[in-house]
């Protein structure tokens, strides 16, 4: 298991490189620089700027020097916020963002798994009809239409929740909960279909000609083996949960990792920009070598 792991970070080399190298030209390519303003800079102003930050360095200069830094832990200066550096901003919003993405992806996996296992045991019934109707709406339905639905009913017409910033607990229910709906219509579909399939595999007849209790066949028998497939599915919601958590951020003003981003795409804020790219491909990597560690340890037939 360790030497996988070991193969694994290894193999996240290239990929991080190959991220960051796109990631560096397209930006680049971009039209505009961060230094368009409505107001034309006095030309040494700008040729101090350009200066300050290498920007009238080559292309190929300015890559080099980037690899460098990275190479050597420094994301560089943000062009945004001139008395920070990216390092530094990506400090403050991991917290957040962090904070977000996990409370989404432990919600979507209570109630995906809680619904699945619902639907499943009443298959072919009224209850099994209604989630999965549920939750082929919230697979259907983009979280940016979600978001304002939500704020509209509970934050403008009720009352009952904020509908943005980040000053108590609160302020994260709403988020929260559009985050994870996506999750949970996909969780609670694969764990239908696959407690259903356990359910009717000769184990579990085994067992209940042993006269086993109901309840213990579930828990001990069917729940572990039809769990499989949801922890495999566990990396990509993690992707989609962190790159959907940029836009999440950016709709009720949470001050994370995605609203950063954001901000530093639209004032081309290279370093912002980038770096948040970079952490974020980091952050899906380990998360995914994470999920494949669970999945070896649930289920001891897979090797690596």
């Amino acid at each position: 298991m360790l030497s996988y792991a070991l193969r694994r970070a290894i193999a996240a080399i290239p990929t991080l490189f190959l991220l960051v190298t796109l990631a560096f030209f397209l930006i680049r390519l971009a039209p505009g620089g961060p230094f368009d303003t409505e107001r034309q800079l006095p030309p040494a102003i700008e040729a101090n700027l350009q200066q300050r930050y290498h920007l009238d360095e080559s292309l190929l200069q300015q890559y080099g020097r980037y690899l460098w830094g990275i190479a050597r832990g420094d994301f560089g200066p943000s062009f945004q916020y001139p008395d920070l550096t990216v390092t530094q901003l990506i400090a403050a919003g991991f917290p957040v963002s962090f904070t977000l993405g996990g409370c989404a992806m432990a919600l979507a996996l209570v109630a995906g798994v809680g619904f699945g296992a619902i639907a499943a045991v009443n298959h072919n019934g009224t209850v099994d009809y209604v989630v999965m109707t549920i939750a082929m709406l919230g697979i259907s339905m983009p979280s940016f239409v979600l978001a304002p639905l939500l704020i509209l009913w509970l934050a403008v017409y009720h009352g009952w929740l904020p509908a943005g910033g980040l000053e108590s607990w609160r302020h994260f229910i709403l988020p929260v909960i559009t985050l994870a709906a996506v999750q949970i219509a996909y969780i609670a579909r694969l764990m239908r279909g696959s407690l259903i399939e356990v359910l009717s595999a000769p184990f579990i007849r085994t067992a209940r000609a042993k006269g086993l209790p109901m309840r213990a066949i579930f828990l001990r028998h069917a729940a572990p083996a039809a769990l499989a497939p949801v922890v495999s599915y566990l990396g990509p919601a993690t992707a989609g949960i962190v790159t959907g958590s940029v836009v999440i951020e950016t709709i009720f003003g949470i001050p994370g990792l995605g609203r950063h981003f954001v901000n530093g795409a639209l004032n081309r804020d290279y370093t912002l920009a980038l770096g948040v790219v970079l952490f974020y491909g980091l952050l899906v990597i380990v998360l995914n070598l994470i999920v494949d560690l669970l999945y070896a340890w649930l289920d001891p037939r897979v090797k690596y």
